[in-house]
């Protein structure tokens, strides 16, 4: 029976309904306590050894209080799920036997925080944290979150193991988030994007360079954002541009209906909210941006062409309105940023005039592109 605990300097008041804890209830090493309903900490217990579990098969339970609760292992076996309104920690093993650990995300102080590397069995789909995570450690970590009643992982790895992380997993379409005061706009995105998912996004406040990896299932419908894996990209929110950020493919794996991407993010605090998207979906055409203003604040800065890194073996060819070829570019990477590397009448790197310049793209097995574009200066 789990309910070896010890007493100190305060009281415990056990009511029907709720055990508030006004002093310090400690569990000791070896000691073992099992919670049948509601707890409310608003006393001194932090630090707890032992064992501690909470258990209901007929009710949701629910932890709120004041103060934080850590335990050294800690098991879940509630039916309707338990809610936290008060962040819990635990040192060491966690077990998932049966419902939901929830936590409000309104307010994402609240976490279940997974703390000195200690891991967790029994996830899946009823039995993850629905809501906020926390971790820390040195090892890779699979944050076990999901929404309702599906999980979907986010993990780590190769990361600066002096910094605590937090993820979420929201299954709602970024453009309408429910419990964020900005939307996230899936169709402001940099040019070497296509497609951002609208099905899902992922919550994640790190720092420093690490490999993160999200995963899909078949409500993903990782099909709508692309028709391979090879095209596919993590995104993440760039909240002072406003625009979604193209952060790569390290690498894939399963198929189009489950599976996983991997990329090596740089700068982790540069964004909070990633989510999938893609390249250039099969079908889509080559878009020429048609306007420049390189005037070095990070917007329309290049000639934008959208599309063009995956048609290796390109060739871009810009001539002024008199028919001089001003630059060239073999594989072109989005680099034009108006200054001239051609024609022996026009200086090389001299910085072109304001006006309508004409460009040629020649492209692998396909007809040449031609068109125009402005810079404005």
């Amino acid at each position: 029976m789990l309910l070896i605990v010890l007493l100190l300097n305060g009281s415990i008041i056990l009511a029907q309904t709720a055990l508030t804890n006004y002093g310090n209830l400690k569990v000791h090493n070896n000691g073992q306590i099992g919670f049948h309903i509601d707890v409310i900490n608003d006393g001194d217990s932090v630090e707890n050894e032992g064992f501690a579990g909470f258990y209901n098969q007929n009710n949701p339970l629910s932890f709120s209080g004041l103060n934080q609760m850590n335990f050294e292992n800690f098991e879940v076996d509630v039916e309707d799920d338990l809610n936290l309104f008060t962040s819990i920690g635990v040192n060491e093993e966690v077990f998932f036997t049966n419902g939901r650990i929830n936590t409000p995300r309104i307010n994402p102080d609240v976490k279940f925080k997974f703390l000195n590397d200690n891991i967790y069995s029994g996830e899946g789909n009823n039995e993850h944290v629905d809501g906020y995570a926390q971790f820390n450690g040195d090892f890779e970590f699979s944050f076990p979150i999901g929404d309702d009643f599906e999980i979907k992982p986010l993990i780590i790895d190769n990361y600066n193991n002096s910094i605590t992380y937090a993820a979420a997993y929201f299954k709602e379409d970024p453009n309408v988030p429910t419990t964020f005061t900005n939307s996230f706009d899936t169709s402001s995105f940099q040019p070497s994007l296509d497609v951002i998912s609208t099905v899902e996004f992922w919550y994640f406040d790190g720092f420093k360079d690490l490999d993160l990896t999200l995963t899909w299932t078949s409500s993903s419908n990782i099909s709508l954002t692309a028709n391979n894996l090879t095209d596919l990209r993590i995104a993440g929110w760039d909240d002072i541009q406003k625009i979604w950020v193209n952060l790569g493919n390290t690498s894939t794996t399963g198929d189009l209906n489950n599976g996983t991407i991997t990329s090596r993010i740089p700068n982790t605090n540069d964004y909070k909210i990633y989510t999938i998207a893609s390249i250039l979906k099969a079908g889509n055409e080559i878009v020429v941006y048609n306007g420049m203003t390189p005037d070095g604040d990070g917007l329309n800065d290049t000639l934008i062409i959208r599309g063009i890194e995956a048609l290796p073996g390109n060739q871009l060819y810009i001539y002024n309105r008199w028919g001089r070829l001003v630059y060239q570019k073999d594989n072109y990477d989005n680099s034009f940023s108006g200054i001239a590397n051609e024609n022996a009448t026009i200086k090389s790197d001299k910085e072109l005039a304001a006006g309508t310049y004409y460009y040629v793209l020649k492209l692998p097995e396909q007809e040449d592109l031609a068109g125009y574009f402005y810079i404005n200066r």
